[in-house]
């Protein structure tokens, strides 16, 4: 054995601190593991992975051409120099977390890189935010910053207005437009959430190499669905660490009697055995942190409309199990939780259906439903689900090994679980698995990352670091695959971003836009609601009546029955490529054929990747359309029916790994 699995399975000294997934003592070093010693002292190639890894991964993606990336995404598509630059970094982490003492600035230094190689690549090639649903964020925030005051009561978002209005103000006193802010959010937020994470775990773990192993676990098995893009989620997600943060500092409770008395205590006390105690707090620090979860959980209430309960059932189950002092808090989080929501419920019941619109845990748990697209779609699919399951049931053999003394894994067990109370009340659009995913990963990641560090081999079987390399390996490239596998489809370019900053400023406000698909940067403008948006119903997995966008009959008498006078027809490259990976909407192709001749569109706007025509509908000839879907009618809230839509088709392409959840 070496000296760095012995460090590793002994752990630190007994003490205050002492961890909660605190590794098993081993035998002692054999002498020809002291001779080998100089070696490996003055071998240490993980010094060099940051620059070679980077310098790789760099070159990697200058030499990625955008049309070079086909249906299986960029990493399917990418060169070697790309994937060596990713495992050169993984494998100088795994190196120095090897070493029995581990260097913290060579820790970070690697972690930091891995992180900029993951999430600066797309920015990088395609320089615009992904994701159309973020340009609706954009549009939103360009209002507050316009106009200083929300100016939709109708609008769910702004009725939660405080990711909009903070990133409204930054823009502002900066001078940054909020699409680079958003361009560059997800970087941002990934190495926040790390942050506040590797904090969070060195509160429940002394061994730095069990914490900084769970960050990279958890980089990967995060990545497909991470919320990590400039969305209220991500900020409410991101305060929702620093409340965990808080009371692992300063609000635990101590650990409980070695004779428990009363009834609850009596039941509590298998799942508390081995507890270690708590950091050392005095009652004015006490008072400051709570007060400090209070004003954070406000914040989170006014973000967000989903992650406050997340929050709450997170508090809840620590709670349950007495862990969190003082006991009134969470009480205190469900009256803010409660006053907030009351005078908003209309919006939640018609977004949502109401707060138990979903009382069916199995049904919610599968999420979106509906048939997969052959080919890159259901491969996509298949490598995340297989992710989800291998983490869960990875979790519980952590959990299973600790039986006999459960109290080490309590935190972390609790808050990995709690989330699934979500699945007893609400489906959230068919997205709240992938929410309880997201709350429930940190802790998964930390209890994968101690079991693995405790595995004990026969000497000369030294399988640990091997297994543990696999594992990361694995988890970070099926995530890979699952955050990069629709990479043309979600992200947008320059020029895309160009067609719809023209499209808005210049035809007149009140205008007709059609898109035959909803992959489009739209929305971004502070006067996004002044334009009917409507988007063809041509996806059948939506719930509602369908059409082939080839049937250019159907397609004219459908646009005709909107009522107005002119309309505005968009096509892009993105469209295109969420038509060939997801399948739908069918003949599109056909359609974008066919307008200039068919639907006698003119074309006002062109460049590389996106094309805007301008129909003339009051010269439009009488058809009889077999079947046309009818058209929405017209609301105070123009975009409504868009908005419904966008929301559903996310939600299905959340559901086969291909985008990452609202």
């Amino acid at each position: 054995m070496t000296p760095s699995e012995q460090g590793v399975l002994s752990g630190p000294a007994p003490g205050l601190h002492e961890p909660v997934l605190r590794p098993e003592p081993g035998p002692p070093a054999d002498a020809t593991t002291a001779e080998r010693k100089p070696t490996t002292r003055w071998f240490q190639p993980q010094l060099l992975a940051p620059v070679l890894g980077l310098g790789a991964w760099a070159y990697g993606t200058s030499q990625l051409r955008l049309p070079g990336i086909g249906s299986y995404g960029l990493l399917a598509n990418s060169n070697l120099w790309f994937v060596l630059g990713l495992v050169t970094l993984l494998a100088g982490l795994l190196l120095e977390l090897r070493r029995s003492e581990p260097r913290t600035w060579l820790l970070g230094l690697l972690l930091v890189s891995l992180i900029v190689a993951i999430h600066a690549t797309v920015p990088i090639l395609f320089g615009a935010p992904e994701y159309a649903w973020v340009y609706k964020h954009i549009g939103i925030i360009s209002a507050f910053e316009r106009y200083g005051h929300v100016t939709d009561p109708t609008n769910i978002y702004q009725q939660w207005p405080a990711l909009f209005a903070a990133v409204a103000a930054i823009s502002s006193l900066a001078h940054v437009a909020p699409l680079s802010i958003a361009t560059w959010a997800p970087l941002a937020f990934e190495l926040a959430d790390a942050l506040l994470l590797l904090a969070i775990f060195r509160l429940l773990t002394r061994d730095r190499r069990v914490a900084y192993l769970a960050v990279v676990l958890y980089e990967g098995v995060i990545s497909w669905v991470g919320q990590d893009y400039l969305s209220p989620q991500a900020f409410a997600y991101l305060l929702w660490l620093g409340i965990v943060l808080i009371i692992m500092r300063w609000l635990r409770a101590p650990p409980p009697e070695a004779k428990p008395t009363g009834r609850l205590a009596r039941l509590r006390a298998p799942l508390l055995a081995g507890l270690q105690p708590a950091p050392e707090t005095t009652r004015k620090m006490r008072a400051v942190a709570v007060a400090l979860v209070v004003l954070v959980y406000f914040v989170i209430v006014a973000a967000h409309q989903l992650t406050p309960y997340a929050a709450l059932a997170g508090v809840g189950a620590l709670a349950v199990l007495d862990l969190v002092r003082p006991r009134w808090l969470l009480l205190l989080l469900a009256v803010i939780a409660g006053a907030y929501l009351a005078p908003h419920y209309s919006l939640i019941s018609s977004n949502f259906g109401g707060l138990f619109s979903g009382g069916n845990p199995i049904s919610n748990a599968s999420g979106a439903r509906g048939t997969y697209h052959l080919g890159p779609e259901a491969t996509t699919a298949q490598i995340v689900r297989a992710l989800a399951a291998g983490m869960w049931l990875l979790t519980v053999f952590a959990i299973a090994r600790r039986r006999r003394s459960l109290g080490r894994v309590a935190i972390p067990a609790a808050l990995a679980f709690s989330p699934f109370v979500i699945l007893a009340a609400q489906s959230y659009g068919g997205e709240a698995i992938y929410r309880v995913y997201l709350f429930s990963a940190p802790w998964c990641a930390l209890l994968i990352a101690g079991a693995l560090c405790e595995l004990r081999f026969p000497r000369r079987l030294p399988l640990r670091w091997p297994l543990i390399a696999g594992v990361c390996t694995a988890a970070l490239f099926a995530g890979l695959q699952g955050l990069y596998g629709p990479a043309a489809v979600n992200a947008f370019t320059p020029s895309e971003v160009a067609a719809s900053t023209w499209l808005y400023g210049h035809i007149p406000h009140g205008s007709l836009i059609v898109l035959p698909d909803t992959n489009f940067p739209a929305l971004e403008t502070a006067d996004y609601n002044d334009y009917e948006i409507q988007v063809m119903p041509a996806d059948p997995q939506i719930g509602e009546s369908w059409m082939n966008e080839g049937n250019l009959p159907q397609v004219e008498a459908w646009i005709s029955d909107l009522g107005h006078q002119t309309g505005y027809v968009v096509v892009s490259r993105s469209m295109s490529a969420s038509a060939a990976f997801f399948g739908a909407p069918q003949g599109y192709a056909k359609l974008v054929s066919t307008i200039p001749t068919v639907l006698r569109g003119s074309v006002v706007y062109h460049n590389d990747d996106a094309t805007i025509y301008r129909l003339n509908l009051s010269t439009a000839p009488t058809t009889t359309a077999p079947a046309a879907p009818a058209a929405a009618a017209p609301a105070p809230n123009r975009i409504a029916k868009a908005r419904k839509n966008s929301r559903v088709r996310k939600s299905r392409r959340t559901a086969r790994g291909s985008v990452r959840s609202r």
